[in-house]
């Protein structure tokens, strides 16, 4: 099998690409969105009507995601099959080339497609890597700023590809807040492996600033760069880190693969058959998986996804580890057998079909039915508490109350008269038809605004109704 990939044929990338849709098209079919796909769609569709993120609708996304999100909708609308293909396409990008670079920069002791073939199959590992996350676009500005790096250590970098490269890398903030900990590994970079002359240190920052300076000139323009640096910064930072899954989950989904990424570590740092360049190459991508660790832990939601920040440096060392089996025989089978467990348990969590499901709680990605379905079908909605899945069958998002984490502080502190105020201007501007009170704090605020109290009627203990609507 990985024989296949050995031979040095680019057109063994268009297989690979294939092959990857082949594994994936049951997925496209079949899938319902997950609880955060359907967050990044309301998102992008909510912008789309001209709302501006942080002023007109709360939620700590990072703003180029947010800006992507809403150009898909206003090219396909509602459409998790979109999402689904865009990331599979930004993928089969992202392993071309991440083996385009350690190709052209001799990262190994034979030139062959095995990096590319390893990274597709660690994009496998598990069915919620089939989006497009931010986590996901971020990395392929990751993977331009390793190249860079890596001309770097051949003393081939000049001025502008410096910029470039922290110019990426704002690019890569821009649309995953914790990829900045990349900054950090980078800067240790060239100052560990090659050092820099101040001067394009500066010019490296400088690049690294502009995208990020321009987006919050943007939000200057609209009166929104305070809510932008609170909401999108401060908050992702202090917030309380949501896990998603728990650690039984995760252990199932990355078992195998850390695993064997231990032994290729070990396999590539205790043999000596690499060129003084090649161990620079392998020390920045050791620097590079610790960075990720910590992009992991400044992740506000700690779901599998965010697990894609590792793809790269671990993909580069079981490469390693697979081109160093003897006996090419020896070699296929044990590729063969990595690759169909990988796949199995992918396959076995979707489907819920088999019994290695019944060891974590992965229902709890999955959107259900709620106990709202009928009154918020078609209408647009608000949802005061954690219940962004009550969303799915309403028509839109209508107030900028959206996140409930950065909400409910305004909706609690009521003897605040702006906070009030604020309630009381969105509300009348925007009307939901459907409200559904789940932390029970709309009765207070409602009463001490009698001029919005009147236009809703109380169905049952949590949902209030537009008096207009039957």
């Amino acid at each position: 099998m990985i024989g296949f990939f050995r031979i040095n044929d680019p057109y063994r990338l268009i297989v690979l690409f294939l092959a990857v849709v082949l594994i994936r098209l049951p997925y496209f079919i079949s899938s319902e969105p997950l609880q955060y796909e359907l967050n990044w769609m309301l998102i992008g569709e909510t912008l789309n009507q001209g709302n501006i993120l942080y002023i007109d609708l709360f939620e700590p996304i990072a703003p180029l995601a947010a800006w992507v999100y809403s150009a898909i909708d206003f090219v396909f609308g509602r459409s998790i099959l979109a999402y689904q293909i865009l990331a599979t396409l930004l993928m089969g990008y992202q392993f071309v080339l991440f083996n385009n670079i350690m190709y052209k920069n001799k990262a190994y002791n034979e030139n062959s497609y095995v990096p590319a073939f390893v990274y597709a199959l660690l994009m496998q590992v598990f069915f919620d890597f089939f989006t497009l996350s931010p986590v996901l676009i971020s990395m392929t500005f990751i993977l331009l700023v390793l190249d860079n790096i890596y001309l770097r250590i051949e003393n081939k970098l000049d001025d502008l590809t410096i910029f470039k490269t922290g110019f990426f890398m704002g690019l890569a903030v821009l649309f995953y807040l914790p990829s900045i900990v990349f900054v950090i590994a980078t800067i240790l970079s060239f100052i560990l492996l090659t050092g820099l002359i101040f001067r394009r240190y500066l010019m490296f920052l400088y690049g690294f600033m502009l995208p990020i300076a321009v987006v919050a000139l943007y939000y200057f323009w609209h009166n929104a760069l305070g809510e932008m640096l609170y909401q999108w910064i401060l908050f992702t930072l202090i917030h309380d880190k949501e896990n998603v899954l728990g650690l039984t989950s995760l252990s199932l989904i990355i078992g195998i693969p850390t695993l064997v990424f231990v032994a290729s570590l070990y396999k590539t740092f205790t043999i000596s058959r690499f060129t003084n360049y090649q161990v620079r190459v392998q020390q920045v991508m050791f620097m590079m998986f610790i960075a990720a660790w910590s992009v992991w832990i400044l992740s506000d939601v700690k779901a599998p996804y965010q697990l894609i920040v590792f793809i790269p440096f671990m993909a580069f060392f079981i490469a390693h580890f697979l081109l160093q089996i003897k006996g090419r025989f020896l070699a296929n089978i044990f590729t063969l057998l990595f690759t169909a467990s990988l796949l199995v348990i992918n396959y076995s969590l979707f489907y819920q079909n088999f019994y290695i499901h019944k060891w974590g709680n992965y229902g709890t990605l999955k959107i259900y039915e709620s106990l709202y379905d009928q009154e918020v079908k078609g209408k647009n909605i608000l949802v005061l508490g954690e219940g962004k899945s009550i969303y799915n069958d309403a028509a839109s998002v209508a107030t900028k109350f959206y996140n409930w984490p950065l909400s409910k502080k305004v909706w609690t502190e009521t003897d605040n008269p702006q906070q009030l105020a604020m309630i009381y201007d969105d509300l009348i501007a925007n009307e939901p038809e459907t409200i559904i009170d789940l932390d029970g704090v709309a009765e207070e605020v409602l009463n001490k605004l009698p001029g919005i109290r009147k236009k809703y009627r109380k169905t049952n203990a949590k949902v209030y109704v537009l008096n207009n609507e039957e």
